[in-house]
Order: structure tokens, then sequence, then C-alpha cells
């Protein structure tokens, strides 16, 4: 199945100029794939990278190594192993596979490779996130920030200002710095959402990990509690006397600032209008596993794909679909979302 596939990706190659081939198959390929198409943009994929190029390779490689768990889509799932391997991972002439992001050549993509291909191996994240950062993935740097403090390692985080003094100016981290810096900390959900920094949202659930360790639990309102609750995927927690339209316009307003819950919002345009469906963004981040979840949403690889051309692609709602399938509880009557059931059931 794999090879038809390729076959039919390498005649989309040869019927260009031979002088503008590559560049031209490299440019229609990625865009095919940005578009959500993995059908036909992985195989034309995997024609650049056997014909050498880096972009296409990364992008291969990242698939392959760094997938979402549940993020597969129906056309990698319908392969079998050894289909994904041959689509997605270098071949050598034993016919053995290996990860693209390791054969990748020149000493600067070679630390690219290493970087992306090795961060969740580290067993110290600091050193992950430095060395993603000097070869600017700034986004996946972040995600590693990010879990590393709110899986509590607080002092790993406390001491970067000294050792890696530009991880401490990653999105959430500046907007930490900015809220201690604060007279006023006190945050109420208005103040919240009248916030312009694309950051806020990642920087808000960092506070709230360090509510009890700093004793900020007098500083939320009941709201803007209630909100944190959805983004971390909690939404089935909340009191009965919580005000879901209220909630769900909080998101929307978020998603206008935040790219990533901009994602959220895109998926959930699926909702016709004239159905009221307050439950579509607080379900899906309850679906997902909440905004650490999000976070993983990302560019493969900034050297490829910008973080924000991926975000504002195709490709990132068809991913976050993907999820929304892959982790939806196969009792469709536990989904509160009408919206979310007409999703999945298209996948069935």
């Amino acid at each position: 199945m794999t090879k038809n596939l390729i076959a039919a990706g390498a005649i989309l190659v040869a019927t260009m100029h031979p002088v503008a081939a590559q560049q031209t198959a490299f440019s229609d390929a990625v865009n095919v794939w940005l578009s959500g198409d993995d059908t036909n943009g992985l195989p034309a994929l995997a024609v650049d990278a056997r014909n050498g190029d880096t972009t296409a390779q990364l992008i291969l490689g990242q698939v392959d190594r760094d997938t979402i768990p549940a993020g597969y889509s129906d056309f990698l799932l319908g392969l079998t192993r050894e289909e994904r391997a041959a689509l997605l991972r270098f071949a050598d002439d034993d016919g053995a596979t290996v990860n693209w992001l390791l054969t990748l050549q020149g000493t600067d993509n070679a630390a690219l490779g290493d970087a992306l291909f090795w961060y969740e191996a580290n067993l110290d994240p600091i050193d992950s996130a430095a060395n993603l950062q000097a070869v600017d993935e700034k986004s996946t740097a972040e995600w590693v920030l990010w879990r590393t403090l709110n899986n509590g390692y607080f002092d790993r985080i406390q001491s970067l200002p000294a050792e890696n003094p530009e991880l401490a100016q990653v999105g959430f981290m500046t907007w930490l710095t900015d809220y201690f810096a604060s007279e006023n900390r006190t945050i109420s959900m208005n103040r919240f959402l009248d916030d312009e920094r694309p950051a806020k949202v990642p920087g808000l659930l960092a506070l709230k990990r360090l509510e009890r360790v700093l004793g900020l639990s007098g500083n939320f309102s009941v709201g803007l509690n209630e909100l944190i609750e959805v983004i971390r995927g909690r939404g089935n927690r909340l009191p009965v006397t919580a005000d879901l339209v209220t909630l769900e316009a909080s998101l929307t307003r978020l998603g206008e600032v935040d790219p990533r819950v901009g994602v959220v919002n895109r998926l959930c345009d699926i909702c016709p209008d004239t159905v009221a469906d307050y439950q579509c963004r607080i379900e899906t981040f309850e679906i997902i596993g909440g905004y650490e979840t999000l976070l993983a949403v990302r560019s493969p690889a900034e050297a490829a794909v910008p973080a924000d051309v991926y975000l504002a692609s195709d490709r990132a709602v068809t991913s976050l679909t993907n999820l929304v399938r892959g982790r939806a509880p196969a009792d469709l009557t536990r989904v509160r979302s009408s919206c979310l059931q007409s999703l999945i059931v298209a996948d069935q």
C-alpha cells in the first residue's frame, strides 16, 4: 500500500520541470500536509525526503517520533507498522529503517535533529529546553519548561535566570514575571480576559500551580477559578451553579488572543448556528486532557513550519480533531456536546 502511495508522489514530481521539481514539489507537499490531508501529503513529503529535502525530513521525523498519543490520523492508523515505517522513516540498503531526524546532514541540521529527537529521553528537562532554544525550536522549549513547572519541579525553574537567562524570556515565564512585578495581584475574570498577551493562558495555569506554595489562593475570582478548571480539562467537575454560557463565551474571547485556544474555537465551528451547544469548547478540553495537551498541538519543527503558520493552518484543527476522536469515551452517551458527538460519529 505504502509503495503505491509513494510511487504516486514520484509521478507528481516527474511531471514537473526538472530544475524546479524539488522546490515546487516541496511547497506543494507541505501545503497539502498543512491542509490536513495525510493521505496525499505524507506520501508527497516522503518523496521529497528521499530526494534529500531537509524540511520534509524534519516533518516526517517528527510525525514518526513526536505525534501526541491517540493523535494519529485515520490514514496512519490504517497502515501496518511496517507500512508506517516505510512511509515516515529513512530506509537503508539493508531495509532497516531509522527516524529521519537522526540522518540529517551538516552540523546545524544534525544539532537540530538531535535536539528534537532526544528531548523527551533526556532526564534533565532544563538541558532539553536549552538545546531546543539553541536551535530556535522555541515552542517546544516553552512546552518543556511549562511541563517541568506543572510537574512540581519549581526549583529547576527558579534557577533559570542564573543558568539560562534566555529561557526565562519564553512566553509564560515573561507573563509570570510581569504578574509578580505588579502591585495588584488579584485577577478577576474581566481583568484576565482584557489581557492581550498571547501567553496569558499558560502563564495563568503556571501561576495556579504555584498557588499553594506562594499562598495565592485569594488572588483568583470564583469565575476565573471555574475557567481554570475548564482549561485544565476538568469541566465535568464544575459546580451546578456554573454559568456555561459565560464560560463558553470566555473561551471564545481567549481564542482571539491565544492561537492554541483559537484552534479549539475553530474545531467547534462545526456547531450549526441553530444549535445552542454550550459544552463543545468545555468538553473538548476535558476529552483531550486540558491545555497541557493543547500545548503539544504545535509545529513539528519550527525550522520547517513556523509556529504561527502551523496554528493558523487546517493541520492544527485536524490534529486536534484526531485527538478528540482518539480520546473520546467509547460510550457516546457520556459526551455532553451534541456537536462533538457528531464529530466523533463521523469517524465511525
